[in-house]
């Protein structure tokens, strides 16, 4: 049974909801009854419903202030308000901020069952996505890095009570294999909790609670047993209050930092500031750049080069020092068409190795002071061809120069001058265009959309889509 709370500040109205159809027959007991938008807070943070039906209209804590509270605390309820014809533009509003439906006032029997019957099929789905651990739609907001939701909330909102202080996330990317095969093989051993999720087509996040202090050996342990896997990324340790995504994105970057530290399988996260040498060999950048001194910007980017292979930095800290750079080269150029801003994820998809990236960078600087080749048109064809042929597949920006037995600085003007797109966002573009063609085929989910368009991370993803299109892929199939 889905369990209901009834808000309206007329006691008469919300006990004749209670009894106006049969609840118990559409899955659905009525838990309680709130007379205002403050008691209701309380409740649903007490009661945990799955659903609330709220008046739009109440003294203090009005319906959109309420749902607000609930989006902002993480809490999973869905929200029917009730409301008279006078208050329309309001109930559309709620709508968009994510109500489920509006009744309007005076409820209809018929109405009320169509509306509660819709709401069960939402929650049977719902509740079926969470028992195969694929909360991808909720996944994507939820490990956002903005996103502030502590584990606590978290773990009230799921139903969860674990009995241990500390908290961390492993992420790990696997072969080839079924995701739920991997996710069955997951250990939990004792003293730890264990929540699984899928989080990319080959990649798993681990959140588990144990006690660092008393017990690390289940800790070390459990790592241990991790066997399928070909990388993992520890987080750092984590408590009740911390936010859930701050953990989520340190086991991702401590996973992808494998892309630096070669060899390396397993990797903790560790903050670092950059080092004094690191920041005066950008420096020095700036000044060779300033001079147009290219032996000295070549000996720079090659100092870098060597700091950032040294072990001692993360993948995340490596795509700021490629930024900063990116920054000189808007600063001091006035061709810089060819070059772009990348986070860390775009910089382990796009090169395959440390060297292909600072080797990217020295093309750039080069060609600056190189007259304009000569582009063959045939060339140019052929290279655009490959790209629109192979946009699906994990096609490196290194292995097609190496294909056409051109540069990566040369290669980013051609592709550059023949779309007015740096290869990126060419491939970006294409991937996006069939992605909005696939969501419009129903049988298909969201994840099996971004596989189709090559995609392996599905918060990647959806964090494109929204940045491209102004909203998630769930709710663009909806319009």
């Amino acid at each position: 049974m889905y369990r209901v709370l009834i808000v309206d500040d007329e006691p008469w109205v919300a006990c004749g909801l209670t009894k106006l159809i049969d609840w118990k027959g559409l899955g659905f007991t009525i838990i309680g009854e709130a007379f205002d938008g403050l008691t209701a807070l309380a409740s649903i943070k007490e009661l945990k419903p799955d659903a609330v039906i709220s008046d739009i209209r109440m003294p203090g804590l009005d319906g959109l202030a309420l749902l607000d509270e609930i989006s902002s605390e993480g809490i999973d309820v869905e929200v029917v308000f009730i409301s008279g014809y006078s208050e329309f533009e309001y109930a559309q509003k709620a709508l968009r901020l994510g109500a489920f439906d509006y009744l309007l006032k005076q409820i209809e029997k018929p109405k009320l069952i169509e509306t509660m019957t819709r709401l069960a099929e939402k929650l049977n789905k719902k509740r079926e996505s969470f028992h195969e651990l694929d909360m991808l739609n909720d996944l994507f907001d939820l490990f956002e890095p903005d996103n502030k939701i502590k584990i606590s909330n978290f773990l009230l909102n799921k139903g969860y009570d674990f009995d241990y202080p500390h908290y961390r996330f492993i992420t790990g990317l696997y072969p080839q294999a079924s995701t739920y095969t991997m996710m069955d093989k997951i250990p939990s051993g004792e003293g730890i909790h264990v929540i699984r999720f899928r989080t990319g087509q080959n990649k798993i996040s681990i959140l588990i609670n144990y006690d660092e202090f008393k017990h690390p050996v289940g800790f070390l342990d459990f790592i241990s047993a991790l066997s399928g896997f070909q990388n993992i990324g520890i987080s750092t340790i984590g408590v009740y209050s911390t936010p859930l995504s701050r953990l989520y994105q340190e086991s991702d970057i401590a996973l992808f930092s494998s892309f630096i530290q070669e060899g390396e399988r397993v990797i903790e996260y560790k903050t670092a500031d950059a080092s004094a040498l690191l920041i005066k060999n950008i420096l020095h950048i700036e000044i060779a750049i300033k001079e147009r001194k290219q032996d000295l910007i070549r000996k720079a980017l090659d100092d870098i080069y060597a700091e950032c292979a040294s072990g001692l930095f993360l993948i995340d800290q490596i795509a700021s020092v490629y930024n900063q750079i990116v920054s000189l080269i808007y600063k001091y150029y006035v061709n810089k068409n060819e070059i772009e801003y990348l986070n860390y994820y775009q910089i382990v998809r796009l090169y395959g190795s440390p060297v292909q990236l600072f080797e990217s960078l020295k093309a750039f600087f080069e060609l600056q002071t190189t007259a304009d080749m000569a582009v063959s048109n045939e060339q140019v064809r052929r290279i655009i061809a490959q790209i629109d042929a192979s946009f699906t597949e994990d096609l490196l920006f290194s292995e097609l120069a190496a294909q056409f037995n051109i540069s990566l600085g040369y290669l980013s003007q051609l592709i550059k001058r023949e779309t007015g797109k740096t290869y990126s966002e060419y491939v970006t573009g294409k991937r996006l265009g069939l992605a909005k063609e696939l969501l419009s085929d129903a049988s298909l989910s969201v994840h099996e959309v971004v596989e189709r368009i090559g995609y392996k991370d599905y918060f990647h993803f959806n964090k494109l889509f929204k940045k491209h299109f102004g909203l998630t892929p769930s709710k663009y199939r909806k319009i």
